[in-house]
């Protein structure tokens, strides 16, 4: 059976033109009567699938729930003609790996202070998300699971946003994972994940602080030359010390990005709301820039 044209109209939005996709979603520019959005669609090759339908579903209804300027905002969600979408805002910019990378091309550092407040940012949108509720006033648990440069955006006008919660876990969620299944990018996951304990929010911490790490050296943490090093590496490997790395390492950006990824997560910070508030103390204003 053939895929159906590219949509017309998806709620309230008339579709304008396809600007981005992946293997699950195409993603269209949609203009409503008084802004513009970005509308994810599930692909038609991989709607066939219940798991897949049940997961995008999940996603949209959690993203629905969630309030928060670092956060990146929904508008609508539903399904029309059979195809499943999401409206979401259009955000213009960058995500922080493409930063990253064309700075490591071009021999440039990111500014500590700015890695921090970055981190910071979307520490306060992990601690919006840890903290939602369902309309029954029970908590979600939800853990956003995949957080990492590709999933930061950095917008032109100076917004930070956390995206992409397909691969969070919430109660209620229909798509559950299978048995074995670690959900995430392996470079980024905790110890917790590879050693399959269960997780709680404190895994994103430990994602975030693996990413505030690698912010503020120029360099990867966990990541190898294949996936079974790599995952050995997060196991049970060594955590360079920053100071060693960067002349003038800030001795309390240390402190944070240490307590951030202590292997123990009862030794990391217990919220999110913390490590953001640590991250906007006076001392890390001192040693603006990297090596």
């Amino acid at each position: 059976m053939p895929p159906p044209p590219r949509p017309k109209h998806l709620g309230n939005y008339d579709v304008v033109a396809k600007i981005g996709g992946g293997g699950m979603a195409t993603i269209y520019l949609g203009r409503a009567r008084d802004h513009v959005a970005a509308l994810k669609v599930l692909r038609h090759e991989v709607a066939t699938s219940e798991q897949v339908v049940h997961m995008f579903d999940d996603e949209a209804r959690i993203l629905s729930l969630l309030s928060h300027d670092n956060i990146t905002r929904t508008f609508q969600y539903g399904v029309e003609g059979g195809q499943h979408y999401i409206a979401m805002e259009l955000l213009l910019g960058r995500t922080l790996v493409d930063v990253w990378d064309m700075c490591v091309s071009r021999g440039l550092s990111l500014r500590l202070d700015l890695s921090a407040w970055i981190a910071a940012r979307v520490a306060d949108g992990l601690a919006h998300a840890h903290a939602i509720k369902n309309d029954r006033g029970q908590s979600l648990q939800l853990i956003h699971r995949d957080v990492n440069p590709s999933n930061i955006f950095l917008t032109y006008d100076g917004q930070v946003k956390l995206f992409d919660f397909g691969l969070a876990k919430s109660l209620g969620r229909r798509a559950e994972s299978s048995a074995g299944i670690v959900k995430g990018k392996l470079p980024y996951l905790t110890p917790e994940q590879i050693m399959q304990l269960g997780i709680d929010h404190r895994a994103d911490i430990f994602m975030l602080g693996t990413t505030l790490w690698e912010m503020t050296t120029m360099r990867r943490l966990f990541k190898r030359d294949d996936d079974v090093e790599t995952v050995k590496a997060v196991r049970g490997g060594a955590i360079p010390d920053p100071r060693r790395i960067v002349s003038g390492y800030p001795q309390e950006l240390f402190r944070i990005v240490d307590k951030a990824l202590q292997r123990n997560r009862e030794n990391r910070y217990p919220d999110a709301g913390m490590f953001a508030t640590a991250q906007c103390q006076k001392p890390l204003a001192v040693g603006a820039s990297g090596s």
